[in-house]
């Protein structure tokens, strides 16, 4: 039998398995990496995307706030011209009311009863006079709940007062304008008004 010597097919049967391990585990390490790698920048793509949408989101949730403080603003605008409106319609339904209270006051004064003054002040109307009797003052009151423009009078005062020969009642009467509109001015005074 012939002398064989298995010792150096071994070494290289090793070494032959040393290269196969090492360039499988280098195969292996260069697909994990290539794995990371994929995956990194597949997350990357997907984070851009997102900020992507973030941004378009930011800008859209800003274009929106612009909005809504336009119409906050239109919707102020709009309340200060309906009350503008308000105010004119309120001044137009009511620039003849001095002329209708007057008007009124004329029709409701029996004879007898003199004003000394006249004066508004919001919805009230004070009247200060004298009467001949106070069935005068009563039937003016009477009158004043049947009028159109005028209602609610109430007696403040009644004092009887001697003038001249006669005896006169001076009088103080409070009286309210019908459906009054507060934007006429505060106080409207008419002195030495009679009948």
């Amino acid at each position: 039998m012939a002398n064989i010597n298995l010792l150096p097919w071994r070494e290289e049967a090793r070494e032959k398995k040393k290269r196969d391990y090492l360039g499988v585990l280098a195969l292996v390490f260069i697909a994990a990496a290539f794995a990371v790698y994929l995956t990194i920048s597949f997350i990357g793509l997907l984070t851009e995307d997102q900020r992507g949408r973030n941004a378009y989101l930011q800008n859209e949730i800003q274009t929106l706030d612009q909005q809504i403080a336009e119409i906050k603003k239109i919707r102020e605008r709009k309340a200060d011209i309906e009350k503008r409106t308000e105010i004119i319609l309120n001044l137009q339904q009511s620039r003849n009311l001095p002329t209708h209270i007057l008007d009124e006051l004329v029709r409701v004064i029996p004879p007898g009863v003199y004003l000394s003054s006249v004066e508004k002040k919001g919805s009230v109307i004070w009247i200060e006079g004298r009467s001949e009797s106070n069935n005068n003052v009563a039937n003016m009151m009477r009158k004043i709940k049947a009028s159109e423009w005028l209602q609610d009078p109430a007696m403040q005062s009644i004092v009887s007062q001697q003038e001249d020969i006669r005896e006169l009642q001076r009088f103080r009467l409070k009286v309210t304008v019908k459906g009054s509109v507060e934007a006429l001015p505060e106080s409207t005074q008419t002195k030495g008004a009679g009948k």
